[in-house]
């Protein structure tokens, strides 16, 4: 894919997940970062809305870590 390629992905991805429930959002999250990932090693820069995306899915997978720990 080229870097354009990736980066139309990376927003339809962003899309998909700004409307997914919260299940759809950590299914759709290892693509996405995947995708960013060969954006970053073809040499281009993230944009900034695409970085707060997936630290913001990032964060959601830490905090599910949490939700089953015995208190």
């Amino acid at each position: 894919m080229t870097t354009e390629q990736l980066m139309k992905r990376a927003c339809h991805l962003e899309k998909q997940i700004r409307t997914a429930s919260e299940v759809a959002r950590l299914d759709l999250q290892p693509e996405f970062s995947r995708v960013l990932q060969h954006i970053k090693a073809a040499g281009e820069s993230v944009p900034g809305h695409l970085r707060r995306t997936e630290q913001a899915l990032n964060d959601e997978l830490v905090e599910r870590q949490f939700d089953n720990m015995p208190v």
